[in-house]
């Protein structure tokens, strides 16, 4: 037994037993000794107890965005070209940089914005000077940070700089950084710095690689768990749009977030409007299920004076001559601007370009709106099995089968003199179409009358004035200038109209010769 008589207990360390002897304290250093002073082992933890000990003390993940992205995670927001990707992004990070709610959601306070831009160059500026002007009063956030770099992610000490940097802006409380786009940063990568052994340059990096888009995935999780932000990666989509973003399926599997833009069919109402998007949050791994969304995109003045206007006509030669054929283009001082206002999509304007799926349940307060396809009507039809027939039934199918044998027969011979009637019809309408060619509202006027009189055999004729109003609104055009187009059509004897009726004209009466 060895006694360090020199230690003394502590009383306000000391563990007692229940007649109020000492028989444990700790030191000052934080070393155990027994009830005689003896210096008791410290237990020495294996790697998985320290791992299982560092991930009870981490924090519950912390929001950058509630609802969409979270501090130290990854995501990726996708779609074609010229869907607005780059300007949801500089939306996103303005209103985070901002302390402002994004489309409702709300934003963790006094956070940094950081967008590495890697396509648009100087561009970008005018594009953020355009948010500013739309919600911010004309005045750059100063949280937010707009930077240009031809940098490698791949190379560590670039990642080192980039986090030390931002961790040292931020005082170490994070934000959101966004790089724009993965092909472009991609461009600055060779094939050594993902194994470390390889020594040939790829010039054009391969998306497709599994083990690469891995890797890459993995430095944007330093980089987010590091600077304690949430990561966020422009890409493009892939060919096939059922096969979501381009390049490895890796990159879809380890991210944390993924957010696809696409085209709205929808035509815009308002004439500040450029065009819709619909925005469709694919994953969501640490989130609730966001429903479908469109949101529109305006122009906005994007700072460019008349002063520079005038340098740049300087620069330029002089205009064409008078008379010249050409493009026709007016100068513009406006730049496109993502409005984080959201529209919710009805059940039956849902289509697969926009991003959501027919039948699939989108949030909790949506409709299940669920159809069976063509493929599974098929499937059931051809998988019941009908129960065994009686000698009755039988009978009576036999019988049903020889009536309609004989109803088959009778009604060959009517189609056969119906086609003959017919077809002379039938070649009116398609020579009507050939005189047509030239006037487009004439030949859908005419193919609409045709179409309503044609496909009912009860009636010859339709109402004039029933006619004009509805066509006023189906194609949006005057009540005088569809007036206009049927005198027209009277003229070129398409149509007939009397007694405020519209009417086909009789095909001519074939000329009957002797053979």
């Amino acid at each position: 037994m060895v006694i360090d008589w020199d230690a003394k207990p502590s009383n306000t360390e000391a563990t007692l037993d229940e007649n109020g002897d000492v028989i444990e304290w700790t030191d000052e250093n934080g070393i155990r000794y027994d009830a005689f002073g003896n210096a008791i082992p410290t237990k020495i933890l294996c790697a998985i107890e320290k791992e299982e000990i560092k991930l009870q003390s981490e924090k519950r993940l912390r929001p950058i965005i509630e609802h969409l992205f979270n501090r130290k995670q990854v995501g990726f927001l996708y779609g074609e070209s010229n869907t607005g990707k780059s300007f949801a992004a500089l939306s996103l990070l303005n209103r985070v940089a901002q302390g402002r709610p994004w489309s409702g959601l709300r934003v963790a306070k006094e956070c940094h914005a950081f967008y590495f831009d890697g396509e648009t160059g100087v561009e970008v500026k005018d594009r953020n000077t355009a948010w500013s002007k739309k919600f911010n009063g004309g005045i750059k956030n100063e949280r937010m940070h707009i930077l240009s770099p031809q940098i490698n992610l791949f190379d560590v000490g670039v990642q080192n700089i980039i986090i030390s940097d931002i961790n040292s802006i931020t005082n170490n409380k994070g934000g959101i950084i966004c790089f724009d786009t993965l092909s472009s940063f991609l461009a600055y990568y060779s094939k050594q710095c993902i194994d470390g052994k390889t020594t040939l340059d790829m010039d054009n990096p391969d998306e497709n690689d599994a083990i690469a888009m891995r890797k890459l995935v993995s430095i944007l999780k330093r980089i987010a768990v590091e600077t304690n932000s949430f990561v966020l990666m422009v890409h493009h989509g892939g060919k096939d749009a059922a096969k979501g973003m381009k390049g490895a399926i890796t990159l879809k599997n380890d991210c944390d977030t993924v957010i696809k833009l696409a085209a709205s069919d929808r035509q815009a109402g308002d004439n500040d409007i450029a065009f819709s998007v619909s925005l469709t949050v694919e994953k969501n791994r640490s989130a609730a299920k966001l429903p479908v969304m469109e949101f529109n995109l305006c122009l906005e003045d994007n700072g460019i004076t008349q002063q520079e206007l005038h340098e740049i006509d300087n620069e330029l030669c002089d205009y064409p001559d008078e008379g010249e054929t050409g493009y026709e283009v007016k100068n513009s001082t406006k730049t496109l601007v993502f409005i984080d206002k959201p529209n919710k999509i009805n059940n039956d304007e849902k289509t697969n370009k926009e991003g959501a799926l027919p039948g699939r349940k989108q949030a909790d307060d949506e409709s299940l709106d669920a159809k069976l396809s063509r493929r599974n009507k098929y499937a059931q039809a051809h998988t019941h099995h009908h129960p065994p027939m009686t000698q009755q039934q039988q009978q009576e199918t036999i019988e049903t089968n020889r009536s309609n044998g004989e109803t088959r027969v009778v009604a060959s011979g009517f189609t056969g003199e119906a086609r003959v009637k017919n077809n002379d019809s039938y070649i009116m309408y398609m020579n009507t179409l050939k005189k047509l060619k030239d006037a487009p509202l004439q030949k859908e006027l005419y193919e609409k009358i045709y179409g309503e009189i044609s496909d009912n055999k009860y009636i010859s004729a339709i109402n004039l004035d029933i006619f004009i109003n509805k066509e006023e609104k189906t194609i949006g055009k005057r009540k005088d200038v569809i007036k206009k187009a049927l005198i027209e059509m009277v003229k070129k004897n398409a149509i007939v109209i009397d007694n405020k009726t519209i009417s086909l004209p009789k095909p001519p009466t074939p000329i009957m010769t002797d053979i």
